[in-house]
């Protein structure tokens, strides 16, 4: 029953969320999604407010930011279905607007991990996600996102991905399977991503990835004994 009023109350604030995308809001913005899932220490800023505890259902506004601690991890829902999960010790901002009948979608990472499964775009519309130094255009694709120390990396499992430098105006089309780096200066290094880069890129989107728990257990006699659990995201 609980799960039945949440999926209902959820769907609602879609449809009102999708309605004021249409046109700015009173302040100015514009909405462009919602926090879906918080685990841990997960924080939402709102345009000229400071830092609060963010909780599920936050609506987004074009122009809000989200940060996590350690060990933790945010889920955004934008309007069109399309997901990010924002990994631990991550902060980003997110961007929307209307464009005649095209929804344009950004995500700004200051530093961090993002994985994402993004829906494919319809015409003219796009999603892209940028750092100080690059920025890749997405039409519809899954995949990780990360910048740290002046060096960007885009592991793509899905789809194909644009891959744009700053600094040099360098760009590249990541495909599945792939790996593009941006280094320090500009340097840049694209092939084949190893094994255990798609494994990370599949577990940070949540295409399928497996979670293991590990539990601590003791019976009567004071025994322990460990039981580890796999969990599907």
């Amino acid at each position: 029953m609980k799960s039945f009023i949440w999926g209902t109350v959820c769907a609602v604030l879609v449809l009102t969320v999708a309605a004021s995308a249409a046109a700015p809001t009173g302040s100015g913005t514009t909405t462009v999604g919602l926090i879906s899932k918080v685990i841990q220490d997960v924080s939402h800023k709102q345009i000229d407010k400071d830092w609060q505890k963010a909780q599920k259902g936050d609506p987004l506004a074009s122009g809000d930011g989200v940060k996590t601690g350690e060990r933790s991890i945010a889920i955004i829902k934008f309007l069109d279905n399309s997901l990010v999960r924002v990994r631990e010790l991550s902060e980003l901002t997110v961007s929307g607007k209307m464009d005649g009948g095209a929804f344009l979608k950004s995500v700004d990472l200051q530093n961090g991990v993002v994985g994402f499964s993004i829906q494919k775009q319809r015409p003219q519309e796009e999603f892209r996600f940028s750092s100080p130094t690059s920025v890749a255009s997405i039409r519809g694709t899954g995949g990780l996102f990360a910048t740290s120390d002046s060096t960007d990396t885009l592991i793509v499992i899905e789809g194909i991905v644009n891959f744009l430098n700053k600094l040099t105006g360098q760009s590249i089309d990541v495909h599945p399977g792939f790996t593009g780096i941006f280094g320090p200066g500009g340097t840049m290094t694209y092939r084949p991503a190893t094994r255990t880069e798609i494994m990370t890129a599949e577990e940070a989107s949540g295409n399928g990835s497996l979670k293991k728990l590990e539990l601590e257990l003791r019976d009567n006699q004071g025994k322990s004994k460990r039981l580890h659990i796999d969990i599907k995201e």
